[in-house]
C-alpha cells in the first residue's frame, strides 16, 4: 500500500523532514535548567504550571520548562522525575519523555493518525500549548513516546511567547479539516483580547565574548537539536518501528564495545536517530544522548574550553556512539542525558551510501587548529542567525 503525501508516493501518508525536539525528566530540575541555560546557553520558552491539576505535587515539581535554541519554541522540554513518576504510574523511572518529528503538513498529521493507530499504540492526538503544534502521539516498541508534529509556535524579534490568551484553540481529539489559518487566529486573538505579552526571560548574564563578531555572553551558539541515541531491548524489532512506520532509513551499522548500533536518517544527513543496545547503558552510565551542532569549527573550539572552565563534566566516550560526526564532545549537567556539541556531520552520497568505513570523530587532543569543510559531502543546514 502506498500513499500520496503531497504528490509523493510513500509507504507512510506522512514524511519526518527532522527531529523537532527531545522531552525528559530529571531528578534535580533547577539544577539541569540551569545548565542548559546559564551553560549551554539554551533560552527559556515558557514555563508549564502543572500545580492545579496535581496539588499533591510539591510546587518546584509541577513545573515543565521549554527552551530553545532557535526560533522554534522548544526543541528541549524538561520536566521533573517526580513529575513523570507521580503523574504515570505505570512510566515510573522513565526519564526519556517524548522524541518529537517534524512533519511537513496538518494533513500528514491528520493522515497518519489512522496509520500509527493501525501499527503501534496511539497515546493521544491533538493540540497542546505552549508550543501550539498539531500532533499524534504513539509509542515505541520500548514504550518510548513519539510524536509526529505540524506548526511550531516561532518565536519573532521580541523574544516573546504567544500568551496564554492565545491559548483557546487546544485539541484532544483528531481535528476535522480544514482549520484555519495561524495568521486569521492571531487576529481572532487580537481582537478578542488585544496583543498581551507572553513569555520573555531576563538576561543579566555580561556579553564578554565576542563571537563571529558579535558580542555573546559565551563563546558559541548551539544552532540545532541534530540527533537522538535511544537505548532499546531489541535493537531488530525497534528497527522495525522506525523505519516501516515513521518511515527512516537505516544509513549505517556500526560495533560500539563488542554490540552494534544501528543509525537512521531523516533526509541525506548520516543520521538523526541512533539505537544502541540497552547492554550499554549502565556501560556508558546515561539513560539516553542528544547531539547539537554548533555554527563553525571555532565554536566548537572555545565551547569545549569555556565549559571545562565552568566545571562541566566532560565525557569520555567511545567515538563509535557517532559515526558520521567529524569533530565533537561529550558532556552532561545533573542528569543521566549524555549531550554531544559537535561540528561537521557526514551526508550520503545519492546512491544513499555513507563513507565506509564509518568517520568517527577525532580525539580532542588530535584536533587541528583549522581544517578544510567538507563541502557538499557534509550535511550542514545553514544558521541564519541571530547569534544573541
Amino acid at each position: 500500500m502506498s500513499f500520496n503525501v503531497g504528490g509523493l508516493r510513500r509507504e507512510q501518508p506522512f514524511r519526518i523532514r527532522r527531529i523537532g525536539h527531545f522531552g525528559y525528566h530529571t531528578p534535580d530540575l533547577s539544577g539541569t535548567i540551569d545548565f542548559l541555560t546559564s551553560k549551554l546557553g539554551l533560552v527559556l520558552s515558557d514555563v508549564d504550571d502543572f500545580t492545579s491539576r496535581m496539588p499533591e505535587l510539591p510546587k518546584e515539581h509541577a513545573l515543565g520548562y521549554f527552551l530553545r535554541c532557535g526560533t522554534d519554541h522548544h526543541t528541549i522540554v524538561v520536566g521533573s522525575q517526580m513529575l513523570v513518576d507521580t503523574r504515570e504510574p505505570d512510566r515510573k523511572g522513565a526519564v526519556v519523555g517524548q522524541v518529537s518529528w517534524q512533519v511537513g503538513s496538518l494533513q500528514e498529521v491528520v493522515d497518519g493518525v489512522d496509520f500509527l493507530d493501525r501499527s503501534t499504540r496511539i497515546r493521544r492526538v491533538g493540540r497542546d500549548a505552549p508550543g501550539s503544534n498539531w500532533h499524534a502521539y504513539a509509542y515505541d516498541p520500548d514504550g518510548y513516546i513519539h510524536e509526529v508534529f505540524y506548526g511550531m509556535e516561532q518565536i519573532g524579534w521580541d523574544g516573546r511567547s504567544k500568551p496564554a490568551t492565545m491559548y483557546g484553540r487546544a485539541f484532544h481529539t483528531c481535528p476535522e479539516l480544514p482549520q484555519i489559518s495561524e495568521h486569521q487566529e492571531v487576529d481572532d486573538a487580537l481582537a478578542r483580547d488585544g496583543a498581551g505579552g507572553g513569555y520573555r526571560p531576563g538576561n543579566d548574564v555580561e556579553a564578554a565574548f565576542e563571537v563571529d563578531g558579535i558580542l555573546m555572553a559565551r563563546p558559541f551558539k548551539l544552532t540545532r537539536l541534530a540527533r537522538i541515541a535511544l537505548f532499546v531491548a531489541d535493537p531488530e524489532s525497534s528497527l522495525a518501528f522506525y523505519r516501516d512506520v515513521l518511515g527512516l532509513t537505516v544509513t549505517q551499522r556500526v560495533k560500539i564495545k563488542g554490540h552494534e548500533g544501528i543509525f537512521l536518517r531523516a533526509d541525506n544527513e548520516h543520521h538523526t536517530l541512533a539505537i544502541y543496545p540497552s547492554a550499554l547503558r549502565d556501560e556508558l552510565n546515561c539513560a539516553a544522548a542528544i547531539g547539537f551542532s554548533v555554527a563553525t569549527y571555532r565554536q566548537l573550539q572555545d565551547a569545549r574550553g569555556f565549559l571545562e572552565e565552568q566545571g562541566v563534566a566532560i565525557l569520555d566516550l567511545p567515538a563509535e556512539l557517532s559515526p558520521g560526526v567529524r569533530y565533537g564532545f561529550w558532556v552532561q549537567g545533573p542528569d543521566r542525558i549524555a549531550i554531544q556539541i559537535f561540528y561537521g556531520m557526514d551526508c550520503v552520497d545519492r546512491n544513499g551510501d555513507a563513507p565506509s568505513p564509518a568517520t568517527l570523530p577525532l580525539p580532542f587532543d588530535s584536533w587541528p587548529e583549522t581544517i578544510e569543510h567538507g563541502g557538499p559531502a557534509w550535511f550542514e543546514p545553514p544558521f541564519m542567525g541571530p547569534l544573541a
